[in-house]
């Protein structure tokens, strides 16, 4: 398989998983993430080792942004770096729909995926600013 075809599997992941996000459906994602899989945003970083963990973390994150009127989310940009047939990194901009004439909100991060020769994975994501974005 080339890297071409690697780079759109990722995309699709991505894809996938930001719809499953936006539905709650996180014991769908599950299958979506390389388990343990840690969240860095910030000063903080968290992990979830079991699916119930994470289960419960994604739920977590869904919940504080329906207290603010959260619709969904949609993948505006993914931009995929291969780092050899196992490993990517995927810049992401996300944009969060909201209720109530809220302005759309924009973030961004990186994943680090991986693929065992069957299936692409999310292993990590890196919260950061747009700008930080891993160029493909």
């Amino acid at each position: 398989m080339t890297n071409q075809n690697f780079v759109a599997e990722i995309e699709t992941l991505l894809r996938d998983y930001i719809d499953l996000f936006s539905a709650g459906d996180f014991e769908t994602a599950v299958a979506s993430y390389h388990l343990p899989f840690s969240w860095i945003i910030g000063p903080t970083i968290a992990t979830a080792y079991t699916a119930d963990e994470f289960i419960d973390k994604m739920n977590a994150m869904r919940n504080g942004l329906l207290e603010q009127d959260f619709l969904r989310s949609e993948l505006v940009s993914c931009t995929v770096r291969m780092l050899g047939e196992h490993a990517a990194l995927a810049g992401v901009e996300v944009a969060r729909h909201y209720a109530g004439g809220r302005e759309k909100e924009i973030t961004g991060g990186t994943y680090i995926v991986h693929g065992d020769g069957t299936n692409w994975r999310l292993a990590s994501i890196i919260g950061h600013p747009l700008s930080e974005i891993v160029p493909a």
